[in-house]
């Protein structure tokens, strides 16, 4: 049970970055057409800052895990 709590994780976590990927590719392609609105703009923000969190969270496991 425990292996496919682990299973399940690492897929919702996939998920996660997968859509936060093309909603941050949205926010880009949106921002050459027109001023990102100020709930666009803080969103682009929180997910460029779990990208960098997620990359640091990363390789703390790898190194020191």
């Amino acid at each position: 049970m425990l292996i496919l709590s682990g299973i399940l994780s690492a897929i919702a976590s996939i998920l996660l970055i997968l859509s936060a990927a093309f909603y941050l590719r949205h926010f880009q392609k949106t921002k050459r057409q027109r001023k990102l609105t100020p709930f666009e703009l803080t969103l682009s923000i929180v997910i460029q800052l779990a990208y960098v969190l997620f990359a640091i969270s990363l390789l703390i496991r790898v190194f020191f895990g």
